[in-house]
């Protein structure tokens, strides 16, 4: 039996183990961006890496994509520094693979691309947007110009019919302009608007220069972010804050829902789904990590090994499914095979991937 099938069969919740395939691959497509963000995972540079993946090589890995029946997000970087990105794009459909973007909101991103992105039939553009207004986005991206350029984008997408997700990255900074967000896309951008993720901060790259909330800051937010899902007209999620998922669950049992009733949820909520499990991240060069925040351990590289093998037959990967392994008040968590606490920060902030989740204020309750 290989470790994957002995993984499954341990574990008391197999559905929350995605040992077969990742439902999102996210291809860093190139390290090239215009922007200065102060929180850049990639800490991208104006120019492009001559080591990038060639056409051949992203044709390649769109195939393995498809195979695995999962679905393809284009990021960077900025996407839009490829000069092949809509040929790369167009056949990616042409086989049948669903395709998101994330590009940069940069002057690149016109009206005309924004049209040409849906004549080609992406399923849903990513697009930034830190702050209510520009002295905060703008001052947060470091760029002038941003927080126009992005609601333009939005504005585009909306006449194109493309769905959009909102990422905002919470900090310190960001934290406190969170309801004036939510009443500015609720009110100006829904539609396009499908999804607001909230990323919460992992360290990493240029975002360890930025103010962290505290573990009770994060737990407010948990309950913020339960309140107003609750009539909001798109899909109010987090990301790199799985621990959301347990505080959902606590209030759906306090409010009496059935467990049959939350059982059905628990998909569109991604229990299990983790840095690791149920993602994995391709970077420029074609090197396989869990995630995008999370640069360990190096799985392998899609120019030496299918990304389905890495992802079906990694040791590593395997190990961290494995949340019986999870260390600190992680490892005794009641919830962590739904949770599983955020990997890349518990690596970022300590230097151990399996160690608890710094930003979880919850403690587990002890065993009968």
């Amino acid at each position: 039996m290989g470790l994957q099938a002995e993984l499954v069969q341990k574990t008391p919740y197999p559905g929350y183990v995605f040992q077969h395939a990742p439902r999102n691959v996210y291809w860093e497509m190139t390290i090239a961006c215009d922007l200065d963000c102060v929180h850049c995972r990639a800490s991208a540079i104006p120019h492009r890496d001559p080591l990038e993946l060639s056409f051949e090589e992203g044709q390649a890995l769109m195939r393995d994509v498809k195979e695995m029946g999962s679905m393809i997000i284009l990021t960077g970087g900025d996407p839009m520094k490829r000069p092949d990105l809509f040929d790369l794009i167009a056949y990616g459909r042409e086989i049948g693979l669903p395709v998101s973007i994330t590009p940069s909101t940069t002057p690149t991103l016109t009206r005309d691309v924004v049209e040409r992105l849906s004549e080609l039939g992406i399923s849903a553009m990513g697009t930034s947007l830190d702050g209510p207004n520009a002295a905060v986005h703008d001052g947060f991206r470091r760029v002038p110009g941003t927080f126009e350029n992005s609601t333009n984008a939005l504005s585009w997408a909306r006449e194109f019919g493309i769905p959009v997700q909102i990422n905002t990255t919470v900090t310190s900074e960001t934290l406190p302009h969170l309801d004036e967000m939510f009443e500015l896309l609720a009110r100006e951008f829904a539609p396009p608007v499908r999804r607001w993720s909230l990323f919460l901060l992992v360290p990493v790259g240029r975002g360890q220069e930025l103010g962290i909330p505290s573990a009770e800051e994060v737990e407010e937010l948990c309950g913020w972010v339960y309140e107003v899902s609750q009539d909001a007209p798109f899909h109010v999620g987090t990301v790199e804050a799985p621990h959301y998922r347990r505080y959902w669950l606590q209030r759906k049992l306090a409010e009496g829902v059935s467990e049959a009733a939350i059982e059905k949820l628990a998909m569109r909520m991604g229990f299990g789904i983790r840095d690791g499990n149920g993602v994995i991240f391709v970077s420029h060069k074609g090197e396989v990590y869990p995630a995008g925040f999370l640069p360990h351990p190096l799985l392998g590289s899609v120019r030496d090994e299918p990304l389905s093998s890495i992802y079906r037959n990694s040791p590593s990967l395997a190990e961290l499914r494995d949340m019986d392994r999870l260390k600190g008040k992680c490892g005794r968590c009641e919830y962590r095979w739904m949770c599983g606490g955020s990997r890349a920060r518990a690596y970022g902030m300590t230097g151990d991937h399996m160690e608890s989740d710094p930003f979880c204020a919850y403690e587990p309750q002890p065993d009968e």
